[in-house]
């Protein structure tokens, strides 16, 4: 295997788990949307819920520059 190759299936598993993370933001939000929870647990699911979608969208955003950089190879 190549560089190139290694690359690209190195940023398409990134993008499948910034995918998988960005699933799961979306089903747990729905679930509290739902809900009834007091106002400090709330803020402490959408702080935790803010985070993980920021390590998603950063995670699938650096899997996409690495696919295109082994892609550019």
């Amino acid at each position: 295997m190549t560089l190139s190759h290694v690359l690209v299936a190195l940023g398409l598993v990134l993008v499948a788990l910034g995918l998988a993370g960005l699933g799961w933001c979306i089903r747990l939000a729905r679930r509290v949307k739902g809900g009834e929870a007091k106002e400090a647990e709330l803020q402490a699911v959408f702080a935790r819920l803010s985070a993980v979608n920021m390590a998603s969208m950063g995670g699938a955003t650096l899997g996409l520059a690495l696919v295109l950089f082994g892609l550019i190879l």
